[in-house]
């Protein structure tokens, strides 16, 4: 695990949610669940997330999000709860969005070579059409094939302090073990499994259609 020589500072102000983005029923908090967002910055996840189509309330935020430059912004008190998982099936009632705590990391996602060039790797918009990096830039993507993609994008340094630094203050408040899910788990989607786990997991656990939170995260950062 690495160290930090000073904390973050958490932002709670610039991007705030409604008070009907989420709700502040209280439960139990027992898993800290990371995702990645496909997305560039904060901003423009903010910008997703405050989107209300037919006039709905969305519910599907997460209290935290991370930029790029370690930057964390508190959208809504932990201790509440919004639909962060996307999950209808093996999710009776909310049942795992209401017992974790959501981070949302900013990171582009899976990437595939350009059709026109392979020397080049592109990221979702325009069907992989948005130029991320050359294959040159190794610093930028890690290769590892998982659910049908061969490339993703790394996490910069100083988001992976951030990441850790919340994830530690999250754990000793809401007392979650520092416990990260097994090697046979670490990569599997297994709700059964997740229902009665208590301790750090990702995205990938919950659904097997995401790809978050993926090969090029370290999960040394949070422990072995």
């Amino acid at each position: 695990m690495k160290t930090m020589t000073c904390a973050p500072v958490i932002k709670r102000t610039r991007f705030r949610a409604r008070l009907d983005d989420y709700s502040t029923e209280c439960f139990p908090k027992e898993v800290i669940l990371l995702r990645f967002t496909a997305s560039l910055s904060a901003r423009s996840v903010c910008m997703g997330w405050s989107k209300r189509p037919f006039g709905l309330t969305p519910r599907t935020m997460s209290p935290y999000l991370v930029d790029k430059n370690g930057t964390i912004y508190e959208m809504f008190p932990p201790e509440f709860w919004a639909r962060h998982l996307g999950m209808t099936s093996q999710n009776p009632d909310s049942v795992h969005d209401r017992r974790s705590i959501g981070i949302d990391i900013v990171n582009e996602g899976p990437l595939r070579v350009d059709r026109a060039n392979p020397d080049q790797l592109n990221w979702w918009p325009n069907r992989f059409g948005v130029r991320h990096c050359g294959m040159e830039e190794t610093g930028k993507y890690v290769a590892g094939d998982f659910r049908g993609e061969r490339y993703f994008t790394t996490f910069p340094h100083a988001q992976m302090l951030a990441v850790q630094f919340l994830v530690e203050r999250l754990r000793k408040e809401f007392g979650i073990p520092a416990v990260i899910p097994p090697a046979a788990k670490r990569w599997a989607c297994d709700p059964d499994y997740f229902l009665t786990y208590r301790g750090i997991a990702s995205h990938q656990n919950f659904r097997d259609d995401r790809f978050d939170i993926g090969p090029a995260f370290d999960w040394g950062w949070l422990g072995t």
